[in-house]
């Protein structure tokens, strides 16, 4: 299997950027992006350097209010399960005497109710907060435009757009494989469809059991049988 460094490509900077403002403003960073293109590594890379932070990843059924504050209890040491105005008031509480930065990873799950609570306990705690997900999480706080949702979306103190990743980052992602340039070109154009570098690690796993020993060098044959294997065509 590979075994992949975290590389400072435009993404992980961008991320912690975002991360880190809302950190030192006590503010909200919306943080969205196509699936596959390293968000959540990124914040796990945040995460392990400031183990302070509170890291919440959320499924569908986290979705409510009662869903997402009590995986937050959970997380700082307090197992609470009741109305939403108790796990709301009792967050509330740790925060304002223990300010500690919030993520909230595939926010996108979230219901306009469980957004408009985590940014009362922004407004109530200045604690940060940070919201990322893929782009259905910005039209729910864009709301479209509609007044209803002008209140949530104008509290968002920065907003960062995560695209596909350029060369560089792909020479970055898998410099520790000895690939040619033809080889990132190749990973670079897989990079771009569905599934991003999440795709690309993907098929280097496969490529990597291709070879005919591990001393073998990675060559784009096998990357593309790797490809071809992943997509059911061989």
């Amino acid at each position: 299997m590979s075994n992949l460094q975290i590389a400072d490509t435009h993404t992980v900077d961008d991320i912690i950027m975002a991360v880190s403002f809302a950190e030192a403003a006590g503010d909200i960073s919306l943080i969205y992006g196509d699936a596959g293109l390293g968000k959540t590594v990124s914040l796990k890379k945040y995460v392990s350097l400031h183990p302070d932070t509170i890291y919440v990843e959320l499924k569908d059924c986290d979705k409510s209010t009662k869903g997402v504050c009590e995986k937050i209890l959970f997380n700082i040491g307090k197992e609470l399960h009741g109305v939403d105005r108790l796990l709301v008031d009792t967050i509330t509480d740790y925060l304002t005497n223990n300010p500690r930065l919030i993520i909230i990873d595939e926010a996108q799950h979230l219901s306009i109710r469980a957004l408009e609570n985590l940014r009362a306990i922004n407004d109530s705690t200045e604690t940060g907060i940070v919201l990322c997900g893929n782009p259905t999480v910005y039209d729910r706080m864009h709301g479209r435009g509609q007044a209803h949702f002008a209140q949530l979306y104008s509290r968002i103190g920065i907003r960062r757009h995560i695209i596909e990743p350029d060369l560089e980052d792909i020479t970055k992602i898998f410099l520790n494989y000895g690939l040619d340039k033809e080889s990132l070109l190749y990973l670079h154009k897989l990079a771009l469809q569905r599934g991003g570098i999440r795709n690309c690690v993907k098929v280097l796993n496969i490529a990597l059991q291709l070879r005919d020993d591990e001393k073998e060098p990675l060559t784009i044959d096998h990357l593309q049988s790797a490809c071809q294997l992943r997509n059911g065509e061989q």
